[in-house]
């Protein structure tokens, strides 16, 4: 449980510095980048809620 928690930490973080980094990117192929970067752990950070749920 304890790692479980860790690996959704650490989820969490990364999804927050990837929007961090979209909005202080200087050109839109690199905010774009980061954008998909957060989506992608939303999704991540989705399928581990819903498989410690089940």
């Amino acid at each position: 449980m304890e790692l479980h928690l860790m690996d959704m930490n650490y989820l969490y973080w990364r999804r927050g510095v990837s929007l961090a980094r979209a909005r202080a990117a200087t050109c839109q192929a690199s905010a774009k980048a980061h954008l998909d970067l957060f989506e992608a752990y939303g999704q991540r950070i989705t399928a581990r809620r819903r498989a410690a749920n089940a």
